[in-house]
């Protein structure tokens, strides 16, 4: 049914156009509604649609989720439209529709045979100037939010990483892109009904809208429909003028940790924040994207999953929003592989960005790739409609339709390089290691223990003949790494030890490299090299005397362990 946009995809989906012009007229309603109109008469289907320039940035502290909850409570009823009938109406009508919420603007849109288009007009009018806000309504759209909730992010694999729950928050402070598109179901449980009502009064007026029908269309007749319509719609708010809010820049890596109890493979995440989606940098990061992860043939792909095997699976997408873009890469481990040896591989990859030009054939590939993206997503009348809407409100025009594969095709391989070295440094992104498992609660703020110069905490275990970071043990890694930032004076050695199945040669060799492993994590987390000492000491000292009594497997595990102690405070 409805749904929020994906921000993995969005990137994607924003390449609208055609090789060849889209025909349209646009103008104003006296109420303030803009209006856009594209006439294509080869099939008989028309789309109607109504952006609102509202979104989740557009949200009070406290009250997140509103813009998203609306996309739903809207198809509630209206005074003339019995509640629940609202899907009902379009499907025995021939129709189809839906919405779609994100951070800077909500849609609506019905696609019918084009001998319907008076319905859709009349439906979408009457959502502006009938709604039904009633408690019924919010009680039960509550409850759908809340499962859509659950569905997308909270039980579904990987969900915090494609709704951007798990990363935005780490990378915006200042900005509302901060917050989740879906907002807090806390927030939402404690609004008033009174809040909806002026919610919507505030925000879904014709001042703050733009109307687009699409399709098989007569523009005199189509034009006085919208005059009967929409012309005496009253606006009950000025129109929604947004306050500029400055992000600071990212200077030093921002370092993070996520959870999530629905997944076995962790995953490594560069994030950072880049241009706003008029600017042409964020159309050259679109060919970074595919360049690094965008098919078969992407250079992350043949490198990390194909030819090294050291990884599942590789993402990265570049979506620019109307404010500020972000571009995201990542990789999921294969076997023994660390998050560490990912990021080390990504970096060299963006390096070779920022260091060398890709080809002449590369870059006539993405153009010709981003061609055939352009037409496909403008080949129906529906998403000629979205995109319409979307150039005239977000992108800077409604005409940047018929302009943007001409920003595409002017990108050379100089800019691609310039952007890589403008946006992709180090010190400018964010890194997020993605585990498997529950969050803890709250550990890494719970206090650390010192006794005789040892740092008490749960051991740092590690399984049979492994030196990987476990999630168990990272949870208790963040707690150290917080321990010394807030003590920056502090060194510390890190001691680490196996059991006595081996050899003793290999149990040191193993023991040094686990001990290097949480060295690596630490410094991952922002702690600088020098304060930590790895020293890998073999099976001496055991927990349990394995040597000279047979011992359990969990025996053995008590024994594979990393120990800290503060060697300078």
């Amino acid at each position: 049914m409805k749904k929020i946009v994906l921000s993995l995809v969005a990137g994607f989906t924003a390449l609208t156009g055609f090789s060849q012009e889209v025909d349209f007229i646009e103008y104003d309603l006296p109420n303030g509604l803009h209006v856009i109109l594209h006439q294509e008469n080869a099939a008989p289907v028309i789309t109607v649609g109504v952006m609102y320039q509202v979104g989740a940035k557009d949200e009070e502290p406290g009250r997140t989720g509103f813009a998203h909850f609306f996309e739903h409570l809207l198809f509630e009823g209206t005074e003339n439209i019995e509640r629940g009938k609202w899907f009902e109406i379009v499907g025995a009508n021939g129709g189809s529709n839906n919405a779609n919420t994100t951070q800077d603007r909500t849609y609506y849109y019905e696609t019918f045979p084009s001998n319907k288009l008076e319905l859709g007009l009349w439906m979408e009018s009457e959502r502006m100037l009938h709604p039904k806000i009633e408690q019924i309504g919010v009680d039960t759209q509550n409850e759908v939010v809340k499962e859509e909730k659950r569905q997308r992010i909270d039980n579904a694999p990987y969900g915090a990483i494609l709704y951007r729950t798990g990363i935005d928050k780490h990378l915006f402070k200042k900005h509302p892109y901060g917050q989740s598109v879906i907002g807090s179901m806390e927030d939402l449980d404690a609004a008033k009904l009174d809040e909806f009502i002026g919610f919507n009064d505030k925000y879904y007026n014709p001042n703050n809208a733009v109307l687009v029908v699409a399709g098989d269309i007569q523009i005199d007749e189509t034009k006085k429909m919208i005059e009967d319509y929409f012309g005496p719609i009253p606006n009950n708010a000025p129109t929604n003028v947004r306050k500029e809010i400055v992000e600071d820049p990212i200077t030093e890596t921002r370092f993070a940790t996520e959870y999530d109890p629905n997944i076995s493979i962790p995953v490594k995440i560069f994030s950072y924040i880049t241009p706003k989606s008029v600017d042409k940098d964020a159309y050259v990061l679109d060919y970074i994207s595919s360049i690094l992860t965008g098919g078969a043939s992407s250079r992350m792909q043949k490198r990390m999953v194909e030819e090294e095997q050291i990884a599942f699976q590789v993402l990265a997408f570049n979506q620019a929003n109307q404010d500020y873009g972000t571009y995201t890469m990542g990789a999921l481990p294969k076997g023994d592989v660390t998050l560490d040896q990912l990021a080390k591989v990504m970096d060299e990859e963006i390096k070779k960005l920022q260091t060398e030009l890709i080809s002449e054939k590369e870059l006539e590939k993405l153009k010709n790739q981003f061609e055939a993206r352009y037409v496909q997503s403008n080949s129906r009348v529906q998403g000629i409609a979205s995109s319409l809407a979307t150039y005239y409100m977000l992108k800077g025009g409604t005409d940047k339709i018929n302009k943007e594969l001409d920003i595409y095709k002017s990108i050379t391989r100089e800019d691609i390089k310039r952007v890589a070295n403008t946006y992709l440094n180090p010190n400018q992104r964010l890194e997020l290691d993605y585990f498997a498992g529950e969050a803890p609660k709250d550990a890494s703020n719970e206090e650390v223990k010192v006794v005789d110069n040892k740092i008490q905490i749960n051991k740092i275990y590690f399984d049979n003949d492994k030196a990987t970071i476990k999630s168990e043990s990272a949870k208790e890694l963040d707690r150290i790494a917080t321990f010394m930032q807030s003590n920056p004076s502090l060194e510390i050695m890190a001691e680490s030890y196996t059991d006595s199945k081996g050899a003793t040669k290999y149990n040191k060799e193993l023991s040094q490299k686990r001990a290097e492993s949480v060295k690596t994590y630490l410094v991952s987390k922002g702690i600088a090299e020098n304060r930590i000492t790895a020293v890998g000491k073999g099976e001496s000292n055991p927990v349990v005397d394995c040597a000279s009594q047979e011992c359990t497997e969990e025996q053995h595990e008590q024994n594979r362990r990393t120990e800290f102690t503060i060697i300078k405070k």
